[in-house]
Order: structure tokens, then sequence, then C-alpha cells
């Protein structure tokens, strides 16, 4: 999978995280409890400066999904 390309943020500081879906997976949604696979990238809104992508790394993060938090 390529990595896609994330616009540098533009606009206020927004008051909470903003999650956009770049890719969107072709599979059933993921319900609380289940093992999801996921490939994300990490732009700060400050600098437009990517911070984190597990597409640098080639794995994509792996967790339970829950409605609280990732465990």
């Amino acid at each position: 999978m390529d990595k896609p390309f994330v616009d540098f943020p533009d606009g206020p500081l927004p008051a909470e995280l903003v999650i956009t879906d770049l890719v969107e997976g072709t599979g059933p949604q993921a319900e609380a409890g289940q093992i999801v696979s996921v490939h994300y990238v990490g732009v700060a809104h400050s600098t437009g400066e990517e911070f984190d992508s597990s597409y640098d790394r080639g794995q994509p993060l792996v967790f339970v999904c829950d409605l609280v938090a990732v465990r």
C-alpha cells in the first residue's frame, strides 16, 4: 500500500483531535472487541510536519477496537 499525501493543515488549531480517512478499507466495519489493522500518518497542525507514520515502518498499527481506548 502506498503512503498517501497529507495536505498541510489550514485554519485555526482544532480543539480536539481530527481524524480524516484518506483511504477507506473494503472489509466490514470493525466492532468493539475485534482486532483491527490500520496504517496512519500523523501530521502536526502547528508546523505541517509529519511526526509519525506506520507506512514508514512498513507495518500497520494492530489493536483491539474499543469504544474507550486503544489497548
